[in-house]
């Protein structure tokens, strides 16, 4: 018998089937677990959730080695370049989506390089103008964009992310036609698009989103970061 919680991720699920029929594209759910027990995250991995998302260094260091080794870890939160070290001793971090400067990827590549590892990073893209939201600027993901594709050899460039507030639709039409001038002017593979949370991710799954970053919709309203 489903728990309430597998119940709800069921139900995100099931809305990320029917909502990507349009598109014809395989739409990954991040569940967004920061702030949240591992008691509630090993619900969801039974649940058979196995891409989990976190914002905070301190937390998924702690969370990781004490759930399955086959999860796929996603950072999504800001990174500072201080904490790329120990962030990168999680061997199952797969994905980091909050790549917003050179200097922070070229400390990424050069942490992978020293670990003999890879990792698969979103360039993040700052389109709102709330002051809350980081992300590189439009030129500086450019410069970002280059140097990976030019100059690193560990990191690999899956695609795009923004945050942006809930029900803007405009920044997701933004973001797909980023993406399609970037793999134009860099003769690129098409980018993955990393958008979309639990207020509109359903929008954003009609615009394009490869992987929507949902937290609220599966786990309930998060806790307050100490």
């Amino acid at each position: 018998m489903q728990t309430l919680l597998q119940q709800n991720l069921s139900k995100v699920l099931q809305t990320i089937v029917k909502a990507s029929e349009t598109t014809n594209k395989q739409v990954t759910l991040v569940a967004v677990s920061k702030t949240k027990p591992v008691e509630l995250i090993k619900e969801a991995y039974e649940g058979g959730q196995k891409h989990f998302g976190e914002n905070y260094v301190n937390e998924v260091i702690e969370k990781a080695p004490l759930l399955p080794n086959d999860i796929s870890w996603h950072f999504i939160g800001h990174l500072q370049t201080n904490k790329v070290s120990t962030l990168m001793k999680i061997q199952n971090l797969e994905f980091i989506q909050s790549v917003d400067s050179l200097k922070l990827a070229q400390k990424i590549e050069k942490h992978c390089e020293k670990l003999g590892r890879n990792i698969n990073v979103f360039v993040q893209i700052k389109l709102s103008e709330e002051e809350s939201k980081t992300g590189a600027e439009i030129d500086e993901a450019k410069l970002i964009i280059q140097e990976i594709i030019t100059k690193f050899k560990f990191i690999k460039l899956i695609g795009l992310m923004t945050i942006g507030p809930i029900g803007n639709k405009e920044i997701f039409e933004q973001l797909v036609d980023l993406a399609k001038k970037f793999e134009n002017e860099f003769n690129l593979q098409p980018l993955k698009l990393s958008m979309g949370m639990s207020g509109d991710y359903l929008d954003a799954i009609k615009y394009g989103a490869d992987y929507v970053r949902v937290g609220s919709a599966i786990f309930g309203e998060r806790n307050v970061q100490q």
